[in-house]
């Protein structure tokens, strides 16, 4: 009887289980690497927001204190203000506004208008210095003149004491020079006669 043998079978299931778990370490080690990035990236974006929020904070900070001297200052100026007046005079402006503005039409004020140039003219010719000196000098003698006719008593003057004090030379000059300035005004608010006004002030000391 012949015995036939069979052949030897070789095993291979050690080598795929360490080729498997060699693919596995190396997977593995693949995913740590990117997690290990990932780690990274996010360490860095939570410095950088943390460096960012420190900025804020600090320009919060600074702002909230550089607002809480600004409004102190805006208020001390607005004390300041109401101290001196200005919001008296701002309101008693408004007064006068609303009055002007229910006192005059639409009409009025394009008159206003048109005028307006002519009016700051003569608000300027007014404001001048040599005219603002004349002006107080009259208000003074006036002044002066009114006290010393409240502190007479008796009659008024007559004609010969009228007389008399055409004597005085600043009489006689402060007649000329009113004469003059009532010529000079009716000059240039209407035509006259030239020759029932004659221009020289005879007998009157310039």
């Amino acid at each position: 009887m012949t015995v036939t043998a069979t052949p030897t079978e070789t095993t291979t299931e050690p080598t795929t289980d360490v080729a498997a778990t060699t693919d596995r370490m190396a997977m593995l080690e693949t995913k740590i690497d990117l997690l290990t990035e990932r780690i990274t990236v996010l360490t860095d974006d939570a410095e950088q927001r943390a460096r960012q929020r420190a900025i804020v904070d600090e320009f919060t900070a600074d702002a909230s204190r550089i607002s809480g001297d600004a409004l102190d200052l805006v208020t001390e100026r607005l004390a300041e203000a109401e101290r001196r007046g200005y919001f008296s005079v701002a309101r008693a402006g408004a007064r006068v506004a609303d009055r002007v503005v229910t006192s005059l039409d639409e009409d009025d004020l394009d008159q206003l208008g048109d005028n307006v140039v002519a009016i700051l003219d003569t608000v300027r010719e007014i404001t001048q210095p040599e005219l603002l000196t004349l002006l107080g000098r009259m208000v003074g003698a006036v002044r002066a003149e009114q006290e010393h006719v409240q502190e007479e008593h008796g009659d008024a003057p007559g004609f010969w004491a009228l007389a008399k004090e055409l004597r005085d030379p600043d009489v006689r000059r402060g007649m000329a020079r009113a004469l003059h300035t009532l010529r000079a005004v009716s000059v240039q608010t209407g035509p006259t006669d030239t020759t029932a006004h004659p221009t020289s002030s005879e007998g009157a000391d310039s």
